[in-house]
């Protein structure tokens, strides 16, 4: 990112030198120094085209890691530097696209007040022609004004080259912004994918995390019968071995005293039958 972050200055640092020489080119009117200041132009400007691609390729690559990251805090803050980056490097190709349209009427400008010494409807004619240079001369002759001709030839040579130069720029950043454009599109749709499908597994964990709660409280549930089942039952035990030792106490004593009773039944029959013999004895 940060890398990215240092070559999009460079690209807007380019820029703003392209600007400057654009305006030492509109200015200059000597011959030797315009070659040197549109040569120096092309050099840049092909520098600066390496770079956009460059950027735009790598920008692609690291917001298709981005897509892939999980959705972490860290992973939101790595895609917000990368859209904020994106965005900065269109803001730049659209202050390049500007400038260079900007810099074309101006050339065009000063191209046309140099060729209207010609006939005027020639004018858009001459103005990007491969053949530039003939056609101006071809129209100058006939006028009438040859000494003119070289004059002004090599000038109006100069700044149709970078007429064309610019418009060659200029469809290059209008493919780039194109591009630009459609990552972001698609970004957009795999973005919408990946925070669809975060809420998806966000809500599959929600819903396993309640299910697992759920068997929690049942295992929990059956455990607490489980131990109520268990109580109860010593419960029970405890009860029947009560009444197994009540009921066996009860028997016992009640042999005890109906044994204790039959013996005195006896005894007392017996000391009546001897009582009832002494008194038929006087």
């Amino acid at each position: 990112i940060e890398r990215l972050k240092n070559e999009v200055v460079i690209v807007s640092s380019n820029v703003d030198e392209i600007d400057q020489l654009h305006n030492s080119s509109i200015a200059s009117y000597n011959e030797q120094q315009l070659k040197t200041i549109s040569e120096q132009l092309q050099r840049l400007k092909t520098q600066t085209q390496k770079l956009n691609l460059d950027i735009k390729n790598r920008i692609k690559t690291v917001e298709t890691a981005n897509a892939h990251f999980p959705n972490s805090s860290d992973a939101q803050i790595r895609r917000t530097q990368t859209m904020t980056l994106r965005k900065r490097f269109i803001d730049t190709i659209q202050r390049y696209q500007d400038l260079e349209r900007s810099y074309e009427q101006k050339y065009r400008q000063r191209v046309e007040r140099q060729i209207r010494i010609g006939k005027f409807e020639e004018v858009d004619q001459l103005i990007g022609s491969n053949e530039t240079p003939q056609i101006f001369a071809q129209s100058i002759m006939q006028a009438g004004r040859r000494g003119q001709a070289n004059a002004v030839l090599s000038e109006v040579q100069l700044r149709n080259d970078d007429i064309k130069n610019i418009e060659k720029t200029i469809l290059e950043l209008h493919q780039l912004f194109m591009d630009m454009a459609m990552m972001v599109e698609q970004q957009g749709e795999v973005l919408n994918q990946t925070e669809q499908h975060a809420e998806n597994t966000t809500h599959d964990v929600e819903t396993g995390h309640n299910h697992l709660i759920k068997a929690i409280k049942s295992a929990r549930a059956t455990r607490a019968k489980k131990w109520c089942c268990f109580v109860l039952f010593l419960i029970l035990c405890v009860v029947i071995a009560i009444l197994v030792w009540w009921f066996g106490f009860n028997h016992k004593v009640n042999e005890v005293f109906n044994y204790r009773s039959f013996e005195g039944y006896i005894l007392y029959s017996h000391l009546d039958s001897v009582q009832q013999g002494v008194g038929d004895n006087p």
